[in-house]
């Protein structure tokens, strides 16, 4: 099992009461649920990461990519949640 420390975190009290209950809802303590987000989101920095890299890779052999390419790709990570929806 990894070993765990105390962080203390400074939330305004609007922002707490929302994880709290978001927490509550999913039967989970506060701990573990701001755990569960912070994995979360280095996991979706990782994923964005990975993509850009791949794209550069790509971009470097074979020039830009098309913009059609770039905006499915937008709207596949809007979709999925990975990164917040554009708005018109």
């Amino acid at each position: 099992m990894a070993r765990t420390t105390s962080t203390p975190l400074y939330l305004g009290d609007d922002l707490r009461a929302r994880a709290e209950n978001a927490a509550r809802t999913a039967g989970i303590s506060l701990s573990a649920w701001v755990r569960d987000a912070i994995a979360e989101r280095l996991e979706r920095q990782a994923v964005i990461a990975d993509g850009l890299a791949a794209a550069q890779e790509w971009e470097a052999e074979h020039g830009p990519l098309p913009q059609n390419v770039l905006d499915e790709a937008q709207r596949e990570l809007e979709d999925a949640g990975i990164l917040p929806r554009r708005i018109a």
